[in-house]
């Protein structure tokens, strides 16, 4: 039997013992987040009653676990949903990443954006304060093997101000996310609030490349409804409520070859994350669960491409936009949650081991227009994720002040 998934035996009375059977086939659910979050399955049974489990859940949750299906842990077992921190590495949150790829544009140093004609003699920069405003909205699917699937919807809004200066841009934002899920086999839901403020940058150390840098934090309010089924029989709904934080991090460059309104160039960058959950107790079902404290750390890196062009027309500057980078994962891992129930049984479970390479692809529009407005229009999916699929939609305008 697995280390990793199996981290309790129970040698008791059989009083006891059908107790923490009744609190093992709970339905566990928990967090997730804008991106995203996931499930995990129970690890918690006795040995002895593995096959009369399986057959309790099979009815429960319509035989996912026949060949170890979605859901399940070492022993075949269903697994509800469960608490969890939300991470989502690889990447800046995607309303400053457009802005500071939208920057990149209207920069002396990428004056080539600007083309001979048309409107482009109004649409030089201008060396003041830039407003910029930015919605976007993410739908993920999580589809894990030790953590049970959801669907998320996530819409957030960014509000920043830069300036630019004679070595770059130097600004701050505030952001605001909001995101709902759904468990599958209608294990229940989850809200998670995040409102936090951001500092970003670029230093131009020549007349083609870049380095951007950006740092946040946000606090995080979730809120999670399980449904609460033991031995076939239904307890009702339980509801936690607790808060969180989160920090972020991240520095990325870039260097771009020019070939008349043509520009191509690599990028790498170096992401961390961490998001923080403060312990809480559910309420609402007898059969309800305290959760410790949880900590989750990841650290990513990017390597990939970006390729514009620089479309002049009557009414301004049109610059389509591409990209892809390959996304590394060095330290979020497989980790342990702790639980315990009412009577102070400890209830300990796993998460999956994240899938450590993927890919995000990208593209999008800037329009540079005459009295320094640019709209920005952007879409990026994540792919080649065994667990997961993300697309993301962002759109927004930046305006001279």
């Amino acid at each position: 039997m697995s280390k990793d998934t199996l981290d309790i035996s129970i040698s008791c009375s059989s009083e006891a013992h059908e107790r923490a059977v009744a609190v093992a086939t709970t339905a566990l659910s928990g967090l997730a987040g804008i991106g995203a979050a996931a499930a995990v399955a129970i690890s918690f049974i006795h040995p002895a009653q593995a096959q009369d489990f399986q057959s309790e859940m099979d009815t429960l949750f319509g035989s996912v676990c026949g060949s170890g299906g979605p859901g399940c842990n070492s022993l075949g077992v269903a697994g509800g949903p469960g608490g969890q921190v939300e991470v989502q590495g690889g990447g800046q949150p995607p309303g400053i990443e457009q802005r500071l790829r939208e920057a990149q544009c209207d920069a002396d140093k990428n004056a080539n954006c600007l083309q001979p004609g048309g409107a482009a003699a109004d649409t030089m920069p201008f060396e003041g304060l830039n407003l910029f405003v930015s919605g976007d909205y993410q739908h993920k699917f999580y589809d894990g093997s030790a953590e049970a699937n959801f669907d998320s919807d996530r819409g957030g809004i960014t509000v920043g101000l830069d300036s630019p200066m004679s070595w770059g841009l130097i600004g701050g934002a505030l952001n605001y996310n909001y995101t709902s899920g759904e468990f599958d086999h209608d294990g229940g839901d989850f809200q998670q609030n995040s409102f936090g403020g951001l500092l970003y940058g670029s230093y131009y150390p020549s007349d083609s490349s870049f380095i951007d840098g950006v740092i946040g934090l946000a606090g995080k309010g979730y809120t999670i409804d399980r449904l609460v089924v033991a031995n076939g029989n239904f307890f009702g709904k339980a509801r936690g409520d607790t808060l969180g934080f989160e920090f972020q991090s991240s520095v990325s460059g870039g260097y771009d070859f020019s070939f008349d309104n043509f520009t191509i160039g690599p990028r790498l960058g170096i992401h961390y994350l961490r998001t923080e959950l403060n312990d809480f107790s559910e309420t609402g079902s007898p059969l309800a669960l305290h959760y410790e404290d949880q900590a989750k750390d990841s650290l990513t890196s990017t390597a990939g491409f970006q390729g514009s062009v620089a479309i002049s027309t009557s009414f301004g500057v049109v610059v389509p936009q591409v990209n892809a980078e390959y996304v590394h994962e060095f330290l979020n891992d497989r980790r342990t949650i702790h639980a315990t129930a009412s009577d102070g049984s400890p209830v300990n479970f796993v998460t999956d081991r994240p899938d450590r390479d993927y890919f995000n692809v990208g593209a999008g529009v800037v329009f540079v227009l005459p009295e320094g407005i640019s709209p920005f229009l952007n879409f990026s999916a994540e792919v080649a994720n065994r667990f997961e699929e993300t697309q993301t939609v962002t759109a927004g305008v930046r305006l001279e002040m």
